[in-house]
């Protein structure tokens, strides 16, 4: 069974030298299916975090879809 949160959205970014630029907006499932890129960042699955800016790594972005 596929977890709900597998559907919360997210902004995937890269991490360059003039900051961050958008890459897509796609499902948590999507971005974790993402090839590991050191300078990817994703905004934060909770809407309220994710408007305040608040980015998350890979890592944590897969550990909230597992506990939740």
């Amino acid at each position: 069974m596929e977890s709900k949160r597998a559907h919360f959205i997210v902004e995937v970014s890269v991490d360059g030298v003039n900051g961050r630029k958008a890459v897509g907006i796609m499902n948590m499932r999507q971005a974790l299916e993402l090839p590991e890129l050191p300078r990817l960042s994703y905004t934060h699955p909770d809407p309220i975090k994710a408007a305040a800016g608040v980015v998350i790594s890979r890592q944590e972005l897969a550990g909230f879809m597992a506990c939740h």
